[in-house]
């Protein structure tokens, strides 16, 4: 059985590794595309028209660059706000659901009947019901079916 998650963990670790080091020389091939492009643009301009319009070139391609990073910042502030505005309608839709139907562990006549029977059987007596019950219920919520889902782990075979 661990076998079967411990190959499937070596895949995973092998896949994001590689992923990692392909991006670092992306990233490094892109900085020096770039770096190379700016000096190209700066020897050209000081030859031909002279040191301020080639600074003044320089200095216009780092503005762009610098407004185009502007765009995604502010429209993920906008995004954020929306989607912040949308976790507090629903929390709010939730918090009066759960107003208008208590659970049952708030009902005050559940709580009532469970005390009378601890009363009645005794609570030495139902200790060892309540630890098999847990027990129950704790491998009953372990099965459920969406989580097997969600965590992508299949058994070993």
């Amino acid at each position: 059985m661990l076998g079967g998650l411990i190959d499937d963990f070596k895949v995973r670790l092998d896949l994001t590794l590689k992923a990692m080091i392909a991006g670092v020389v992306f990233a490094a091939a892109g900085v020096a595309a770039f770096a190379c492009g700016l000096v190209i643009l700066f020897l050209w301009t000081l030859e031909t028209y002279g040191m301020m319009y080639a600074w003044g070139a320089i200095a216009s391609a780092f503005g762009v660059i610098a407004l185009l990073a502007l765009i995604p910042l502010l429209s993920s502030g906008r995004k954020r706000r929306i989607l912040s505005r949308a976790v507090e309608q629903r929390a709010a839709k939730a918090e009066a659901e759960r107003n208008r139907n208590p659970e049952w562990w708030q009902d005050p006549a559940i709580l009532l009947t469970g005390l009378q029977v601890v009363r009645t059987i005794g609570f030495r007596r139902l200790l060892p019901i309540l630890a098999v019950g847990a027990v129950v219920a704790g491998v009953a919520i372990s099965r459920l079916p969406g989580e097997d889902a969600e965590s992508g782990v299949q058994p070993a075979e």
